[in-house]
């Protein structure tokens, strides 16, 4: 992380001097939810739908939301400013908090929210995907929310990256298509627009909530092979939006570009 400034539980610090505290449960155990988020001049694209998900996720795991939770615009938009940001990533991370050792959360949880920015890369004009080895699991709570237990797409994202890919596309332990290690997955067949149900083991991220919300998108479980018979293939989430696919394990997919009606969105 760059050196800048962060919000860290009230108060605001410099990004060197943020480190949660040594029993802090979100770095001894994964206890803990987090949100990536595009700020265009202090304002957060689907601020709303981010929040959403955070809330539901929060509240199924059991964590108790951030105590700023009414003032969070707010705090980013003086966040981008202090880091002098136009075009921004922002991290929002909520953790349960200090607690004593074990698993056993305390009593009474303090979470721990911490802000952070950093400039937005240019997206990418396409990415490639390798099909990883790594599964989803539909009944885990690690699949379906974005919590800070994330080694199995650092070591799908690796194993893609050895193989001279790009991004890692995952399957369910069932076979099915689920998305990729930090990106939700569509594609065009036959006119229609599809992309893998929730019960997939799907990760349901903002960009995606969109694009349903849009347009008629064909929701089911579907074999790797689908992919192949696609006009385009394109993935999506808040940092980049939507880019297209050009190949899986180096054979190519549809037309490396997107669906007309995807980049009207985006547009």
């Amino acid at each position: 992380m760059t050196n800048g400034i962060a919000f860290k539980d009230g108060a605001w610090v410099e990004t060197g001097r943020t480190g949660w505290a040594l029993g802090d449960r979100g770095g001894l155990l994964g206890d803990g939810l987090f949100e990536t988020m595009h700020a265009i001049k202090g304002k957060v694209a689907r601020f709303d739908r981010h929040m959403t998900r955070l809330g539901r996720s929060a509240t199924e795991l059991g964590l108790p939301g951030p105590r700023e939770a009414e003032g969070i615009a707010e705090i980013i938009g003086e966040l981008v400013a202090r880091n002098a940001l136009k075009d921004a990533i922002v991290r929002l991370t909520l953790t349960a908090g200090p607690g004593p050792r074990g698993l056993d959360r305390p009593d009474e949880m303090v979470p721990s929210l911490t802000l952070t920015a950093a400039p937005r890369a240019k997206p990418p004009a396409s990415v490639s995907l390798a099909l990883s080895e790594i599964r989803r699991s539909p009944a885990s709570l690690a699949a379906r929310h974005k919590t800070l237990s994330y080694i199995d797409n650092v070591q799908a994202r690796r194993q893609a990256r050895g193989q001279g890919s790009d991004m890692a596309l995952l399957t369910d332990t069932r076979g099915h298509l689920s998305g990729c290690d930090s990106a939700n997955l569509f594609w065009l067949r036959g006119g229609e627009v599809y992309t893998p149900a929730t019960a997939c083991g799907v990760l349901a991220g903002t960009v995606r909530a969109e694009i349903l919300d849009s347009m008629p998108v064909e929701v089911g479980a579907y074999p790797v092979e689908m992919l192949e018979e696609a006009e385009a293939v394109f993935v999506t989430n808040a940092a980049f939006g939507a880019v297209p696919v050009t190949t899986l394990d180096g054979r190519p997919l549809g037309t490396g570009e997107l669906p007309a009606r995807i980049q009207a969105l985006f547009s």
